[in-house]
């Protein structure tokens, strides 16, 4: 009954956590523009009212506009909350009890820095140093000193993996290709989902990257090899469904 009732809850919280994160990406490292502010328009700085702020349908009803202004509201914000929501219904397919709030948890704090990254082409520390003794604890927690020792070495690895190959580019091309924000996120990674799954990190991100350099340039935004592209969205969701799709595989086989 109290699982049901938190499957219910994530679900049902989904879009409004994802409002928040993409509201606190937009304002990072600006914390006090989220404690201290209320919500208002981009463009005109009108307060929303509280029927403006129901995610995801309020969008749809004001076709994607400030019913004041009339200027567009960023496509984040949707964007942001679908995403949230999906996190939420793949923690609850994935996992029971208090493993779904924790993989809910973990996706919607990968969320915050994939948004971050997007905006900045930096990644808090909050989030990718904060997640790497999250999973460690977790680790131990779930499955004893072996995993916990597994996941140590697998955050080694994975900071030890991207930082060689940053370093590499940066001897090479006398310039940053490759941040070390990225490393410290697939040490987090390692950290929740093991060792093996790094070459799976690395490769739903990688695909994922490319993915939005195409969809870029479809709508117009020409790509070349000086072309700037953030990886962490693309890692972050290789850390989620790295972690998450062993288990809901099982769930439904």
């Amino acid at each position: 009954m109290i699982a049901t009732f938190l499957d219910v809850f994530l679900i049902a919280a989904g879009p409004f956590v994802g409002s928040f994160v993409t509201a606190s990406s937009r304002a990072w490292p600006d914390w006090g523009r989220i404690v201290k502010g209320r919500s208002s328009c981009d463009e005109c700085g009108r307060r929303l009212r509280p029927w403006e702020l129901v995610p995801i349908v309020s969008y749809l009803i004001q076709r994607g506009r400030c019913t004041a202004c009339g200027n567009p509201i960023t496509r984040v914000h949707p964007a942001g909350e679908i995403c949230a929501l999906l996190i939420a219904i793949i923690a609850v397919a994935a996992f029971d009890g208090g493993w779904t709030l924790a993989a809910a948890l973990f996706g919607w704090v990968l969320l915050f820095g994939a948004l971050v990254d997007l905006r900045t082409f930096l990644l808090p520390d909050v989030v990718t140093l904060g997640l790497i003794p999250a999973g460690l604890g977790l680790a131990y927690l779930g499955r004893g000193p072996d995993a916990f020792m597994q996941a140590a070495l697998a955050a080694m690895l994975g900071f030890a993996s991207l930082g060689l190959i940053a370093w590499s580019y940066r001897q090479l091309r006398g310039r940053d290709g490759l941040g070390l924000g990225d490393a410290k996120l697939l040490a987090a990674g390692g950290a929740w989902t093991g060792p093996f799954a790094l070459p799976w990190i690395v490769a739903i991100g990688a695909g994922a990257t490319l993915l939005i350099v195409v969809i870029a340039h479809v709508f117009g935004r020409k790509a070349s090899a000086e072309t700037a592209v953030p990886l962490g969205p693309g890692l972050a969701a290789g850390c989620f469904l790295a972690y998450c799709l062993p288990d809901l595989i099982q769930a439904t086989v």
